[in-house]
């Protein structure tokens, strides 16, 4: 009975670790556009990109709609975002992509398009 329990705590011992890491540690986003540049690296992850679609297979443990602000800034507009297992909301998308500042036009702009 008693090499049941040793080798039942072993056993326990072993696999406990690797299941512990369950949670995804990549991250990947669509665009809005095919993106300009076919990788990059972004708080020591490399992300590569095909198309609208880029992906990384490691990222640090950081907040998602950072992340996602930031590789906006980089790439454009960002249509679905996830990371290490959390996908963003519309609303949280919305957050993360840059707002576009209209130009408001000159009074002689004005003038010239009448």
């Amino acid at each position: 009975m008693r090499n049941l329990l040793f080798a039942v705590a072993a056993l326990a011992a072993t696999g406990g670790s690797a299941m512990a890491e369950t949670t995804p540690q990549g991250g990947w986003l669509t665009l809005s556009a095919p993106a300009a540049k076919d990788h990059i690296v972004f708080d020591g992850a490399i992300w590569r990109c095909q198309g609208e679609v880029c992906r990384a297979t490691q990222v640090k443990s950081l907040p998602p709609l950072r992340s996602c602000k930031r590789l906006a800034r980089e790439l454009g507009p960002v249509t679905s975002f996830g990371y290490r297992g959390v996908a963003l909301s519309a609303e949280q998308l919305a957050a993360c992509n840059p707002v576009q500042i209209a130009k408001t036009p000159a009074a002689s702009e004005v003038a010239a398009a009448r």
